[in-house]
């Protein structure tokens, strides 16, 4: 079992797709390093969308 997911993981192409994912967060860090002051525009990006989504799930409709 442990190598099928050895095989999975690095002599697939799995992980390398997964690695793609990881760039674009690298640089936002990178982005958010270089100006501490960037760290509430991130967090603004993050947590204001789940809020809209949060109402629309639960909402009490009546």
């Amino acid at each position: 079992m442990a190598y099928g997911i050895f095989h999975i993981i690095f002599r697939t192409e799995v992980f390398s797709s997964a690695l793609a994912y990881a760039g674009p967060v690298k640089e936002v860090i990178g982005w958010v390093v270089e100006d501490p002051g960037r760290a509430w525009i991130t967090l603004a990006a993050l947590v204001v969308p789940h809020i809209g989504l949060y109402y629309l799930l639960f909402e009490d409709r009546k």
